[in-house]
């Protein structure tokens, strides 16, 4: 008998709980305007997301080959140019994920953007520096050579 009475409870309740929203949809203040809550994606970039992901990966296995050719061949101009590009692209992209990571424009607005600009400098003066020492100097694995058996 006392089950026949709790039914009706039940599925009343059952009912109210099932057209309940959810707290993060429920809208809490009606004079809050809509557009204060939208949210908008960034546009779309071609060095983001899986073509970011191939250029790295792809940077990372050009550097096995290269320095495999410079052990095995010695200083050649070419695997001296191939490192004095690939290595600092390797590294740029390394540090570049470090500062998004840690210092994103959410975070750091201004020191985000400080050190962007000094990793693309550094990135740029590195690539200048690699060029004047394979031209100028004995070159990158040469130079290799000379330390390790020093």
């Amino acid at each position: 008998m006392s089950l026949r009475l709790a039914t009706p409870t039940l599925r009343s309740t059952a009912r109210l709980l099932t057209r309940q929203q959810p707290m993060g949809l429920v809208k809490i203040h009606s004079s809050v305007p809509s557009q204060v809550n939208a949210v908008t994606t960034p546009p779309t970039d071609r060095l983001h997301g899986s073509y970011h992901w191939d250029i790295e990966r792809g940077v990372s296995l050009a550097l096995v080959p290269i320095i495999g050719a410079q052990l095995t061949m010695g200083a050649s101009p070419v695997t001296d140019t191939l490192l004095g590009v690939v290595l600092p692209l390797h590294l740029h992209i390394g540090f570049d994920a470090c500062i998004t990571d840690y210092f994103n424009s959410r975070k750091a607005p201004i020191l985000g953007k400080v050190m962007t600009a000094t990793l693309y400098a550094s990135t740029a003066a590195t690539l200048v520096g690699c060029y004047q020492f394979n031209t100028n100097d004995i070159g990158i694995t040469e130079f290799l050579a000379r330390v390790w058996t020093a």
